[in-house]
């Protein structure tokens, strides 16, 4: 039997409920059930906290004082590790892209829980950059000054700041998914298939190679939020392959059997769409779940594509896992996205 040979920090409650769409199940002729980390105790909730749980051991036990992230203006990883460093008593440093050109005036979604949290918050303006590779450079060159300042500022050596990468995605990162597959079939070991997000990787990586560990039987899908590069399944693979030196055994990956599904992508990354909100209400509507317009809403509606075109009425048990993102709901574009066609409102 493979074990793991790395331990991690418990920052959330465990294990997130398992829970049957009784009225989905029946509308897709399935059995299908979501794993509920949106209630896993930290914040709002979310899958990035199984990761942070290895990555802030990590930061600790190299004597971490500061730990730094990245992402998106609304980014759910970044409120996250904010919020679970603040739990273990660590500074936050997050580093925001500002990718248009307009100034920031209002706090909400998660700005405004990051104001809460207390983290100290630096937006990079790269509205000004349409090249995509160019803006990651600058992106990356900003960040690394400002800690360095940051580190002068506070006479702090570099052991002392601990850089988490976006997503958490990294190698010990993956670990948080593949462990929440043993958790899974300590619930239930009878699951045919399951769903995950896939953004930066770490999720389904981790998810792909717990099924390999623990559930040989399950097929682990992928349902991607965002428009993908052509080698990212090689990319997951990588982290898979890293993942596995914290493991006392060793599984065959091969990349040609992950399964990543682009049906649900729409306008984009954080761009509210007609379609994904009419899921989003479809699902709280006819289950009392609520998800995001950046995540959970497009895995969800994925996954149920998938199911409608290719398992519809056969039966198959199912689970698919809430990635949590609630913030999503409340940021400014998502307000007034659906505000201009609100039925509350009345505004046509």
């Amino acid at each position: 039997m493979i074990t793991k040979t790395v331990d991690c920090i418990n920052l959330g409650l465990k294990p997130t409920p398992i829970q049957k769409l009784e009225n989905i199940s029946r509308e897709y002729g399935c059995e299908i059930y979501i794993k509920r980390d949106d209630l896993i105790g930290v914040g709002l909730g979310g899958n990035k906290v199984r990761k942070l749980e290895y990555l802030l051991k990590d930061a600790k036990d190299k004597g971490a004082k500061v730990v730094y992230t990245n992402g998106a203006l609304q980014t759910n990883h970044g409120m996250l590790t904010a919020t679970c460093a603040s739990k273990l008593g660590m500074k936050c440093l997050l580093f925001l892209k500002k990718e248009d050109e307009r100034e920031i005036e209002k706090l909400s979604g998660n700005l405004l829980l990051d104001e809460y949290i207390g983290c100290d918050v630096t937006f990079i303006d790269l509205s000004n950059i349409n090249d995509s590779a160019k803006a990651n450079e600058k992106f990356n060159e900003e960040i690394e000054k400002c800690v360095e300042e940051y580190k002068a500022k506070h006479s702090l050596k570099d052991e002392e700041v601990y850089n988490i990468p976006f997503g958490g995605s990294t190698p010990l990162g993956v670990l948080g998914y593949s462990e929440c597959i043993k958790e899974i079939m300590e619930q239930d070991s009878s699951f045919e298939y399951i769903f995950s997000g896939n953004g930066s990787g770490g999720t389904y990586g981790g998810v792909f190679l717990g099924c390999k560990l623990y559930a040989p039987n399950t097929e682990a899908i992928g349902v991607n939020v965002m428009n993908m590069p052509p080698d990212k399944k090689t990319f997951i693979k990588g982290l898979i392959d890293e993942s596995l030196n914290y493991y006392d055994g060793k599984v065959q990956i091969d990349e040609s059997e992950m399964k990543l599904l682009s049906n649900s992508i729409n306008e984009g990354y954080a761009i509210p769409d007609h379609e994904t909100i009419n899921f989003i209400k479809k699902m709280a509507r006819s289950e009392g779940v609520f998800l995001d317009p950046v995540y959970s809403g497009k895995i969800f509606n994925g996954a149920l594509k998938y199911i409608e075109e290719n398992l519809k009425d056969s039966g198959k048990k199912i689970l698919i896992i809430h990635s949590g993102g609630l913030p999503g709901l409340f940021n400014e574009p998502m307000i007034d996205f659906c505000s201009k066609s609100s039925e509350v409102l009345k505004i046509k």
